[in-house]
């Protein structure tokens, strides 16, 4: 199977986070939810029924995210859609796995605060600065919207030079999202006012950060299915041939990301609303427990360290209100989205594109494939011949699945190799040269033996 080597790290990752999670359940040191609680207070009935209920939100949520493990073995044809398919799944699983500790956690810190259960010295967090800043918040600027816009033109212009209908409609469609998306912009940035609070400046700063944090989610879904309908462009410009099953998944996998999106924005403005609501703009007493967002997003101003032990799960976490632990936290987010999609293009092109092999009149060999061209000459082949079998050996750097190998291997008796082969399509052409091997091969295997033909003739000459 293609992705069983994606299917493993995602059931690790799944059964670590689970039992991470499932093990706060526990009290350890008094921290119980990531609330640090006074020892009789543990054996409260309403911090037993907590517990319960925190096991229960985990077992079902277990079992929800067990089922969406599924699609990585629906995708063992399609390597590149599979390899998306676990960035999608990493990215979901790391967020919503905290969302039933979230909200237990918040059930934990009202009932600390309403038994004033709390531990080491007691202070007041003070809201007004935050309700302050909030209440300045801004849409944000329309302009945004001529990035997706002109993106959108790109394949509109192209289109021109193709008669293809469906070439055509394909920017046109990526521009009619973007004046749709904009005027959803324009309604969420008109939204009436709601009543959260009895205090007036809680219900505007909960209503004008709703809108600025709705107002950034917008251009960017715009830039988004842009981008895709570039994508879209190339693959069918290209003539890259799709089924019909791989359009529908991709189109799914494409889906959920708008659809995440808007869930992650929607649990912000959620959590805000809880926040501030609660608090009807006086200060909130608190103790160590203040410094702990959602009691695992260390946050303390007072405290140099960047780096600090956590209140869940083992290990360091950053100090997110030091420069250093902001620059970890996103510059970290920022490195993962600059690997992943690089590699996520790379391995979708790696699925739709086979290795051309030409031979020019003054006797070059190209094979054209990307980030692994290679050339030699004729003059440098020491041996050609055909065999039905590959021998084992190790990939250096390359793509390998089930269905293809491409780039630089190590192969047994052979050593350093070049191969740009379907494994599942004998025969293969061997290539020696002074200190490396280039095995070769046609998905078709008639055409394999007509190029083997081709170049053991050039070869003689």
């Amino acid at each position: 199977m293609n992705n069983l080597f994606l299917i493993i790290p995602a059931v690790i990752a799944y059964i670590f986070i689970l039992l991470m999670f499932l093990k706060q359940a526990k009290p350890s040191n008094h921290i119980l939810f990531g609330v640090i609680l006074p020892a009789h207070a543990l054996e409260d009935a309403s911090i037993k029924q907590l517990q319960s209920e925190y096991k229960k939100l985990y077992t079902i949520y277990g079992f929800i995210t067990l089922i969406t493990l599924t699609p990585f073995f629906l995708l063992g044809q399609y390597f590149s859609l599979a390899l998306m398919y676990m960035f999608l799944w990493f990215a979901a699983f790391l967020y919503t796995s905290k969302l039933p500790f979230n909200k237990i956690h918040h059930k934990a810190t009202a009932l600390k605060r309403e038994n004033e259960w709390f531990v080491g010295e007691k202070r007041i967090i003070r809201i007004d600065t935050k309700v302050a800043l909030l209440k300045k918040s801004k849409l944000a600027s329309p302009y945004w919207f001529l990035i997706p816009a002109l993106l959108s033109v790109v394949p509109i212009l192209l289109s021109f030079k193709n008669t293809d209908v469906l070439l055509k409609m394909t920017g046109f469609a990526s521009l009619a999202m973007t004046v749709i998306l904009y005027v959803i912009y324009s309604a969420f940035g008109k939204m009436k006012t709601k009543v959260y609070s009895e205090n007036t400046d809680i219900n505007a700063a909960i209503d004008c950060a709703a809108r600025r944090y709705w107002s950034i989610l917008w251009p960017i879904l715009a830039a988004f299915e842009s981008i895709n309908a570039l994508v879209a462009y190339m693959i069918l410009t290209k003539g890259s041939i799709l089924s019909f099953t791989q359009w529908i998944i991709g189109i799914v996998m494409v889906s959920l990301v708008p659809l995440g999106s808007i869930f992650f924005v929607h649990n912000k403005v959620r959590a805000l609303e809880e926040s501030l609501a609660e608090t009807d703009g006086k200060g909130i007493p608190t103790d160590d427990d203040g410094y702990w967002i959602n009691g695992s997003t260390y946050f303390n101003p007072n405290d140099k360290a960047v780096m600090v032990s956590r209140r869940i799960g083992i290990g360091t976490t950053v100090n997110m209100a030091t420069r250093g632990g902001k620059w970890i936290q996103y510059g970290g987010i920022v490195l993962a989205i600059a690997v992943i999609i690089p590699l996520a293009a790379f391995a979708a092109q790696s699925d739709h594109t086979s290795p051309a092999l030409t031979i020019e009149e003054r006797g070059i060999v190209s094979i054209d494939y990307p980030l692994y061209d290679y050339s030699f000459n004729m003059s440098n082949v020491k041996e050609i011949k055909l065999e039905a079998e590959l021998p084992s050996g190790f990939r250096t750097n390359g793509m390998a699945t089930s269905e293809y190998a491409r780039g630089n291997f190590s192969l047994e008796k052979l050593g350093a190799s070049k191969l740009y082969v379907f494994k599942n399509s004998p025969p293969y052409i061997f290539i020696q040269l002074d200190d490396l091997y280039v095995i070769f091969n046609e998905k078709d295997t008639a055409k394999t033996k007509a190029l083997f033909t081709e170049l053991t003739a050039r070869k003689s000459k």
